[in-house]
């Protein structure tokens, strides 16, 4: 029921991180990735790699609709892509600062999201999954614009499975906990850092890895899951749970 092969997946935000694991973890599946990022990785087996700004609506629908030309169908859409971490209050962020995290945590999604979703329908549905976070649902200090957008990004979530079940698309959103990232790694500025910052705050006993979303993923987009749409599934190390 979880099986993947020969299905065709776009992942955004796939050079780094949560991003790059399920890229690797859906090839292991045997999924052919279109991997979009900024800066490109190297293509996973039988998949292409792409430089995309996912805030560019040109770019955006350009290269989503070269990877359907490229494969003839998609099945999954995973948008991981994500600004690198502001942080200060509302008072202490710019303008422009706050509308760069909305436009490529939020936005992004949402450009993604229509590009991609009349070529998923045409291949007789399949999943969209929105990689969100934890602080979607609670929140920390000096993080505003990167918890109202992945507050939005729950919200748009469960707003696309209405408007889209009947054309045989589920969307989902998957919310990490903390996970050792070049993101997070770059907030505290090493990972020795980062593991006495945050191990505490988990009652599994440490933070995540990119690796442990990988499950999550493949679950998500594989028909082990037909029945769920609209949901957040948190994987966050009983974080939220306290």
């Amino acid at each position: 029921m979880t099986s993947l092969v020969g299905k065709i997946a776009i992942v955004t935000g796939a050079a780094r991180g949560i991003g790059a694991a399920i890229a690797e973890g859906f090839a292991a599946e045997g999924v052919r990735v279109a991997s979009f990022d900024l800066n490109p990785p190297p293509p996973q087996s039988d998949g292409i790699s792409v430089r995309v700004d996912v805030s560019n609506e040109t770019a955006v629908n350009d290269e989503v609709a070269n990877a359907f030309e490229t494969y003839g169908q998609l099945d999954i859409l995973v948008n991981c892509a994500a600004a690198d971490g502001i942080h200060g209050s509302v008072t202490e962020m710019s303008l422009e600062e706050w509308n760069h995290a909305i436009a490529v945590n939020l936005t992004g999604a949402f450009l993604m999201s229509r590009a991609a979703i009349p070529l998923m329908a045409s291949s007789g549905g399949g999943s969209i999954i929105n990689v969100a976070s934890q602080l979607g649902s609670v929140a920390v200090p000096a993080n505003p614009a990167y918890c109202a957008s992945k507050g939005g990004l729950i919200q748009l979530t469960r707003a696309m499975a209405l408007d889209h079940a009947k054309e045989a698309i589920r969307v989902n959103a998957l919310s990490p906990g903390a996970v050792m990232t070049e993101r997070l790694i770059g907030v505290y500025g090493s990972e020795q850092r980062v593991r006495h910052a945050l191990t505490g705050k988990y009652p599994i006993g440490r933070i995540g890895m990119p690796q442990d979303l990988v499950g999550a993923a493949v679950f998500l987009g594989s028909d082990a899951s037909r029945f769920m749409t609209g949901a957040d599934l948190v994987v966050d190390g009983g974080y939220s749970a306290q």
